[in-house]
This record gives C-alpha cells, structure tokens and sequence, in this order.
C-alpha cells in the first residue's frame, strides 16, 4: 500500500471530483468525452463507461454542434474560459428533475463554465465543463 502525502492528496482530489455537486466533464478537441463525474452520473443517468470515448453529441443530440464548437472557439484558441448561463439558454445538457415532488421544472437550469486545460507544452487540447445547478435560482427569478 503507498502511503504518502502526495498519494494521499491525489486520492483526496479523485473523490472531491467523484462527488462535488457540480458537473465535470473533460473533452477533447474533437468533443471526445474523456471524463464524466459522479454529477453528471446521477443527473443525465448516462454511466462513464457508456460516454467516454464517445462525442460528445452522440450522447447528447440536442446539443447544436455548430453552435457549441464555435461557443468553445475561445477556449481551445485563445485559452480563456467561456460561459453558458442559464438566462440566455436554459441548459446545455438536458438533465431530469431529481426532485419530482418538490421541482417545479421539468429540467435542471444550468450555468455551464467551459475551462480550458493547458498542457506542459501551453497548448490546449482539452476542455473541462463545469455544470452547476442554478434551478433554484432561475424558478426564483421568474
């Protein structure tokens, strides 16, 4: 067994990303999906072995290819963030209500962050999307 801080640390930070309450997904250039956290496990009900290394609009239709890629322009060329809020589109990903009883929408409300990744060479070949929940918030609001 390896017991060191480091090893301790890189363990620490699987299961924050496993468990955060926000979705994490990282795709590539292509729109590969390479990583689905445990978020986007309980709210789409899509498994990762049945998404990754697929693209990401296979799995997901309604997504508008032309429209996504050039909203991701930036963030793969310019290596700056990009944002989809729920105010001026509902959701990105269309999720189910989690809570039947108490929701009163019929889909989650997301601000959607897209990141990009550097790697060791400054180059950016990979993006990771933040999914937060703002259902609460947009039903408030309205």
């Amino acid at each position: 067994m390896i017991d060191s801080p480091e090893f301790e640390q890189f363990n620490w930070m699987v299961d924050m990303v496993q468990n955060i309450d926000m979705g994490l997904i990282v795709v590539d250039r292509d729109f590969t999906i390479h990583m689905w956290n445990g978020f986007m496990v309980h709210h789409t009900g899509k498994h990762p072995n049945k998404v990754q290394g697929k693209s990401l609009f296979d799995v997901f239709p309604e997504i508008s290819e032309s429209w996504f890629r050039a909203k991701c322009r930036p963030v793969f060329e310019l290596k700056c963030r990009s944002f989809v809020v729920w105010k001026q589109r509902p959701y990105l990903f269309h999720c189910r209500n989690v809570r039947p009883i108490t929701g009163q929408a019929n889909f989650m409300y997301q601000n959607v962050t897209l990141n990009p990744m550097v790697n060791l060479r400054g180059e950016v070949q990979h993006m990771f999307i933040s999914v937060a929940d703002v259902t609460g918030e947009a039903l408030a609001y309205s």
